[in-house]
């Protein structure tokens, strides 16, 4: 059995998708004595299907009774976390998952009303751990505080000298030197930008973002903020990690598809923005010609002499006489028919669509009633 904590456990959570990944810590302290008792193999939440066999007590609704059931067992630790926040954190199927609810202690009293325990007693004993271990969710955290080494082990076996080396190195580091190892981990860094003022070299060096590998489970439908995010860590390499991180944090205000939800994420980041439904392709050229990336929102379906559909969203990072680059977070658009022709996880990016067919999918009543953000009244840093 693999060695886990309260904070490792919290930091898969959050790695997986959970909103409140402190309830996931409570749940392994509740279901598994504290990492000491596995019901299958890595099983750290009592999540029954075909694995190992155990005895096991639940509520018939006046009394405990005890009963022989049937538990998963996982690969590594990571892997239970992922598959309980999957099923129960997330909008799974016909379910509507914890993440959902706006307090960690009315997640906890979801879960049971949900059916995840039978305990009556199960979501306070969850809160009264939340409280006793876990700081209030509205204590500010800085960059190193969120950064957590164990979670390299789910890349291995999460076997237990694995776990105990990468926690003895990061006690061993100070914040600096954890926020150096972090930039250094996510990516090669970039080449010194042009001094804004000049004028700029096309692409511009956008970081390109896949929305559909999203760990939050709304992948397929968080464009948008995927198209956003790659605009936010061009301005500002320091504000998020990824797409996800900025999702999770549009989550707070709202929906992903919500320019309410959006622009407050915005405004909560310090990101100035401007949400436009009167765009038209001269205010893309200026803005561009000024250095910034602009997400613009689109019709993706039908051909370009009928566009339709609920609307995509993609990022133009730059033009030239016949085409404007753009990073598709979806994959590669088919311009003329619609629909997608590639959706892999590069297939969208640093794409060349044509600027006249384009401008059909985004203008569509009249020359200015593009939608797009405008990010132009920040400083790139």
């Amino acid at each position: 059995m693999s060695v886990t904590n309260w904070h490792s456990i919290a930091e898969m959570a959050r790695e997986a998708g959970s909103r409140w990944p402190e309830l996931v810590a409570a749940q392994w302290a509740c279901e598994s004595g504290w990492g000491q008792h596995t019901t299958g193999k890595n099983n750290y939440f009592g999540i029954k299907g075909k694995g190992t066999k155990r005895t096991t007590q639940e509520w018939d609704g006046a009394k405990f009774i005890t009963i022989v059931d049937e538990f998963k067992d996982y690969a590594t630790p990571y892997e239970c976390v992922e598959d309980l926040v999957k099923k129960w954190y997330l909008d799974y199927k016909d379910y509507s998952g914890v993440n959902d609810c706006v307090t960690r202690e009315d997640a906890a009293k979801e879960l049971v009303k949900q059916g995840y325990a039978t305990d009556p007693l199960y979501a306070n004993k969850l809160i009264d751990l939340m409280s006793r271990n876990s700081p209030s969710r509205e204590a500010p955290k800085t960059m190193s505080q969120s950064i957590s080494l164990v979670n390299a082990a789910k890349f291995f076996k999460g076997e237990k000298h694995q776990i105990e080396a990468l926690e003895a190195l990061q006690a061993s580091l100070t914040e600096d030197q954890l926020e150096v190892f972090a930039k250094a981990y996510r990516g090669p860094l970039k080449p010194a930008r042009e001094p804004q003022g000049s004028k700029p070299k096309f692409p511009l060096d956008v970081d390109y973002y896949y929305q559909r590998d999203s760990k939050t489970g709304h992948g397929e439908r968080s464009c948008q903020s995927s198209a956003i995010a790659m605009a936010i860590e061009y301005i500002d390499p320091e504000i998020i990690y990824d797409d996800d991180e900025y999702l999770r944090k549009v989550f707070k205000y709202g929906d992903t598809v919500s320019q309410i939800a959006q622009k407050k994420a915005l405004d909560s980041l310090g990101i100035k923005n401007q949400f436009r439904m009167n765009g038209s392709e001269k205010d893309l050229i200026n803005i561009l010609d000024r250095g910034y990336p602009v997400p613009i929102g689109i019709l993706h379906k039908g051909s370009i002499f009928a566009p339709s559909g609920g609307g995509h969203w993609i990022t133009l990072i730059g033009y030239d006489e016949k085409f404007f680059y753009v990073h598709d977070p979806f994959g590669e658009l088919d311009l003329i028919n619609g629909g997608y022709v590639k959706i892999g996880p590069n297939d969208g990016k640093n794409k060349r669509y044509t600027r006249i067919n384009l401008m059909k999918r985004w203008l569509i009543a009249s020359k200015t009633d593009g939608w797009f953000w405008d990010f132009s009244g920040n400083t790139i840093k």
